[in-house]
């Protein structure tokens, strides 16, 4: 029978350690809810009155996770405006962040908001978010080809 040393002890030992916390970290991380990002996208949006971003509902907004869950579905206007009316991890309570993007001369411009609100108009063909513009992107009254990235957190 072999006799190991007493540091080679300490470095199995070390390793067995290291390898429960990562597997607990693991379980852990699987327990947890999954966090969602939404894609809205469209042709044309409108800003009015400087804090409002109008945009038509011409496919449902994408919603997806990350892993582990790896989870994807549609949601229609009223579903996803639905996260902004209250409750444990509402929008109501914690804005999300998002990033805007459209074409302007050939290039893709960005400009990072906080989506303060949201409201469902024209009976679920367009939403309506009520923002606050996070950095110092001009944002044009008109914008084309438009995509609004949305994280929960």
């Amino acid at each position: 029978m072999m006799v190991l040393s007493r540091s080679l002890k300490s470095v199995i030992q070390g390793v067995a350690i290291v390898a429960v916390l990562f597997s607990a970290m693991g379980l852990a991380a699987a327990e947890s809810e999954p966090e969602w990002l939404f894609v809205h996208t469209a042709d044309v949006a409108e800003i009015r009155d400087g804090s409002l971003l109008a945009v038509p509902m011409g496919r449902d907004v994408f919603a997806f996770t990350d892993r582990p869950y790896r989870e994807h579905r549609y949601l229609n206007a009223h579903e996803f405006v639905a996260l902004w009316d209250g409750g444990k991890n509402s929008f109501h309570d914690d804005p999300p962040n998002a990033v805007m993007t459209w074409m302007a001369d050939g290039e893709v411009v960005e400009a990072e908001v906080e989506l303060v609100n949201a409201v469902v108009a024209d009976y679920g063909r367009r939403i309506i978010y009520e923002f606050e513009l996070l950095s110092d992107t001009t944002v044009p009254e008109t914008m084309h080809h438009v995509s609004l990235f949305v994280d929960m957190r």
